[in-house]
């Protein structure tokens, strides 16, 4: 397995490259881009019920790490600010700040169950868009304490 070299870190990320190309042809908004040394996937307008959402649609950010061909798994996201959950804020969306793009982002709070973590070589970049999906859906209200 060959990395590259990113400001003098190896970067094993060919398989999250063919994973995204793989979601682009078949119609998914997302791209990788680069903050630095560090991968993201961008996924844009994932579909959120309004209300108790302000909108319809939210960009998020999945960092993916440098070691992801080696096994590293996936866990959490980031939301594109601002936001507004039933008025309010959302209690897992209580990380760290990001700059990025002209935007502004924070972490979610959104890890898989116990016992049930990024499995790498089964799950993949687009069974943890679901996994994401699931926080705007119910399951993210019912984890709301607002």
């Amino acid at each position: 397995m060959t990395a590259s070299m990113v400001r003098g870190h190896a970067v094993h990320i060919a398989s999250a490259k063919a994973e995204i190309e793989k979601l682009v042809a078949g119609g998914t908004a997302i791209e990788l881009v680069m903050d630095g040394a560090q991968p993201y996937a961008w996924i844009r307008a994932v579909a959120a019920p309004k209300p108790p959402w302000d909108r319809e649609a939210y960009d998020i950010l999945i960092a993916i790490p440098i070691a992801y061909d080696l096994g590293t798994g996936l866990d959490g996201f980031y939301i594109s600010l601002p936001y507004s959950f039933s008025g309010g804020e959302h209690n897992r969306v209580n990380g760290q700040a990001l700059a990025f793009k002209d935007r502004q982002w924070r972490a979610v709070s959104w890890h898989y169950p116990d016992g049930k973590a990024f499995q790498a070589g089964v799950d993949t970049i687009e069974s943890h868009i679901v996994h994401c999906r699931g926080f705007f859906l119910a399951r993210g209200a019912v984890n709301a304490r607002v």
